[in-house]
């Protein structure tokens, strides 16, 4: 019955694909246009930036990166405090609405773990695919290293933003608010590709969308699975930061 009462939010489909559209569509365009930016800022600097100009720029994108991610709770929390303490939603706080509960150790932690083995295998498949057929895609990690030999600083900024405030944000908005409301209007299997499916074009990458859409799977299914926000938040925060280590360490020449 504890299940049952947790396994669905007051907030209507339709709600859902409102809090999408205008969460991400301005999220996309600034994504894309950051990228088109970057790149042709990465590709005319022949030496790297200045360190008190890095720094500068480091500062400026973490700032601005913290206040574009707080624009993926606004849905969320809205429709969250909307229907708390009401007879709809059980009476239940608007953290227990976004999944913040608790939940059964043992098997998220098996399940993050073999989650996060077959992510990585799936990424040496992809990146082994893209390398034998010489396929012409730059993934973000790819484009990160690029950018870390002129702007170490600043990349070191993106990734701490990349570990510590993307899982936090994302999951929120992406299982909690987003599959949860599709998952009122559909059958779960289909809410499940459908929101992996939103979860990886939100990343404007598109080398990346197959890796994106499996992990999307991957997260959307422990938010089933569980039915609390954590496993997701666990699994998106293990695979960001190693990501990240790998990234760092490539940087500083440790091949791994």
């Amino acid at each position: 019955m504890l299940k049952q009462k947790f396994d669905s939010v007051p907030w209507t489909t339709n709600q859902t694909f409102k809090g999408i559209f205008f969460t991400l569509i301005p999220w996309i365009s600034f994504t894309v246009v950051s990228s088109l930016l970057s790149t042709s800022t990465t590709s005319q600097a022949a030496k790297p930036l200045n360190p008190q100009v890095d720094a500068a720029n480091a500062i400026v994108s973490l700032i601005f990166s913290l206040v574009i991610y707080s624009a993926f709770l606004i849905a969320p929390f809205f429709y969250a405090r909307r229907y708390s303490q009401t007879a709809i939603s059980n009476q239940r706080s608007v953290w227990q609405l976004l999944g913040f509960r608790h939940f059964n150790v043992g098997l998220t932690v098996l399940l993050v773990l073999g989650s996060l083995v077959l992510i990585i295998l799936l990424n040496q498949i992809y990146t082994y695919l893209i390398t034998t057929f010489h396929l012409p895609l730059q993934t973000n990690d790819q484009f990160v290293l690029q950018r870390a030999k002129t702007a170490p600083i600043t990349t070191y900024a993106s990734l701490f933003t990349a570990v510590f405030v993307a899982p936090f944000c994302e999951e929120i908005f992406f299982r909690s608010f987003s599959f949860m409301g599709l998952k009122n209007g559909m059958q779960p299997a289909v809410a499940v590709i459908l929101s992996a499916l939103i979860f990886g074009v939100a990343h404007g990458d598109p080398a990346s969308l197959p890796v994106l859409f499996c992990i999307g799977i991957a997260l959307a299914g422990l938010r089933l699975l569980i039915g609390s926000y954590w496993p997701g938040f666990f699994l998106h925060f293990l695979n960001n930061a190693l990501s990240a280590l790998l990234i760092i360490l490539t940087v500083h020449g440790i091949h791994i």
